[in-house]
């Protein structure tokens, strides 16, 4: 029992004694979502997301006309052509349609690889300026706001980490293949 006693009282005067040795962490907690919404670079990339969508919305639009006037076209010739030149000229249209689809899932595939990219060039660019802020500020440990589940509002360096961001990278150039 005795030697129980010393064991314990050992440790704890170990653990005591390391504790107060140990170096006091200081942490900040950084809201990357709203960053990623207000951040001039955000902006910047947002708007040029919407612009490309908005342009091959117009193409595919003008190729999807095109495709149903050469539907509507094949259909009113049906009854005049023989049936070996119906089916060339079907065959043909399934061509331009198969053509379209595959312009369609390039051009998506193309977009969604660009976003990502400039995603992670902007992701790149927040945890430049929180270590930067990190520096400047002394901290130790930056958690993200989303994996907290509280803390209190002077741990936030939310409005230190976009403004370092906005003044060091305004625009983010959306980069399509």
């Amino acid at each position: 029992m005795f030697l129980r006693v010393l064991i314990f009282a050992i440790l704890v005067c170990g653990v005591t004694t390391a504790a107060a040795h140990a170096k006091e962490l200081s942490i900040a907690i950084v809201d990357v979502e709203k960053i990623l919404v207000e951040a001039k670079a955000a902006k910047s990339l947002q708007k040029q997301i919407q612009a490309k969508k908005e342009s091959f919305q117009k193409e595919f639009a003008g190729k999807e006309k095109e495709l149903k006037d050469a539907e509507n076209a094949l259909i009113a010739e049906k009854g005049s052509l023989s049936a070996e030149e119906f089916g060339k000229k079907r065959k043909a249209y399934e061509g331009k349609v198969i053509a379209a689809r595959k312009l369609f899932q390039k051009s998506r595939n193309s977009l969604d690889v660009g976003v990502g990219k400039s995603m992670k060039t902007l992701r790149k660019n927040i945890v430049e300026a929180a270590a930067k802020i990190a520096d400047d500020k002394g901290f130790d440990v930056i958690l993200t706001r989303d994996g907290v589940l509280l803390a209190g509002k002077d741990l936030d360096i939310t409005n230190d980490v976009l403004k370092q961001m906005d003044d060091a990278v305004s625009e983010i150039k959306l980069d399509i293949e």
